[in-house]
């Protein structure tokens, strides 16, 4: 049969439609049809400057993903043709032996120094169809999603679960306490529910813009939330708002750029989480941000932690495919207006507009 694929050249070029020949799913394989693809930031900063982990181009990128199983090759028992599944982008190295990726690993793909990605090493999904090998099924983020649930959200699970691994990993940094989140972009935007469903006491969003801002607070704000512009007032006034506590408990930051990073740092006090969610890199790599912590009075005496998420396993897809089928997340549709919603013969403008200051989830529709 004919697939399409979409290739982009070069970084900062053009995508070209090509016809391909793609065949049935070998033992162990399943072939999907791609319906959804999300943009998200690191897909932007592919288009405009590269990314080291892409050694070849043209490449194939995407990795935000919602698909139909279309087929399955002998042996697959756990998928089944119609099957709706969203894919996390984070994957398996492929070495059955491997003591992260494996069949008898724990399922931290992140920590894997052979880790691939979609949309990196791994084929991305700019494509109509895709055929996964059967170590990503068997070992694979692949969420199953009940019959009848919608495209536009499973081709979220990806993002989402980056966010939960992050405000899981501590035990307890969430519910009634005081949340900080940096940027009021997508990630920021995800937690912010997350925080609302896991029962925070506050949550504080941090924002340069005053239009992205007003539009989080407007679609996505409860009586626990509040604003904040990032001026140079910005800690006095966050830690204002903490009241009665004098600092929160948890920061997250979702800015991709070092001024996020020292933001957070002056906001730690007794008890604080921060979670490194938006690290910084670009097409050099990634630049080294230098820090002094005293050991022995903040991490110790402060109790403090200091912790990244980079990426989702298996924990953070579980926890996001759950709280999706069970409704925690009322409002993620309003992610998308219709200005932010593309055919998929438009992926240039569906990235330029997931760029815009404004914006929050691209979605691509690959249906015809």
């Amino acid at each position: 049969m004919k697939n399409l694929v979409y290739y982009l050249d070069k970084p900062g070029g053009t995508f070209t439609p090509v016809e391909e020949e793609i065949g049935d799913p070998a033992p162990g394989e399943i072939r999907v049809r791609v319906l959804r693809t999300s943009v998200c930031q690191s897909d932007v900063v592919i288009y405009n400057v590269g990314l080291p982990r892409i050694k070849e181009w043209p490449a194939i990128i995407m990795h935000e993903v919602s698909a139909e199983v279309d087929a399955v090759g002998e042996g697959v028992t756990n998928f089944a043709p119609g099957d709706l599944v969203g894919i996390g982008c984070d994957i398996p190295c492929g070495d059955s032996e491997c003591i992260y990726c494996g069949d008898e690993g724990t399922g931290d793909w992140t920590y894997c120094p052979n880790t691939q990605a979609t949309g990196h090493e791994f084929p991305g999904f700019a494509r109509k169809y895709a055929i996964l090998p059967d170590w990503f099924v068997r070992l694979g983020p692949i969420a199953k999603f009940p019959k009848g649930f919608s495209a536009d959200q499973a081709c979220q699970v990806e993002p989402l679960a980056c966010g939960l691994e992050g405000m899981t990993r501590v035990n307890n940094c969430i519910e009634n306490r005081i949340v900080v989140l940096i940027a009021a972009g997508s990630q920021s935007t995800y937690a912010l529910q997350c925080a609302q469903a896991m029962g925070a006491r506050k949550i504080i969003l941090i924002n340069r813009g005053k239009e992205r801002l007003e539009r989080v607070l407007r679609d996505f704000g409860d009586e626990r939330t509040v604003g904040i512009l990032w001026d140079d007032d910005v800690v006095e006034n966050t830690l204002r708002e903490c009241a009665p506590f004098n600092e929160p408990h948890f920061v997250m930051v979702n800015a991709p750029a070092e001024p996020g990073y020292r933001l957070a740092t002056q906001l730690m006090g007794y008890g604080t989480v921060l979670d490194g969610h938006a690290g910084v890199k670009g097409a050099d790599g990634k630049p080294r941000i230098a820090h002094e912590v005293d050991l022995n009075n903040d991490i110790h005496y402060k109790l403090q932690v200091y912790q990244a998420t980079h990426g989702s396993n298996w924990h953070g897809i579980g926890l996001a495919r759950d709280m999706l089928i069970a409704g925690g997340m009322t409002k993620l549709d309003l992610m998308t207006d219709d200005s932010e919603r593309f055919h998929y013969t438009q992926i240039i403008e569906a990235i330029q507009r997931a760029a815009d200051k404004d914006s929050l989830k691209v979605i691509i529709n690959w249906e015809d």
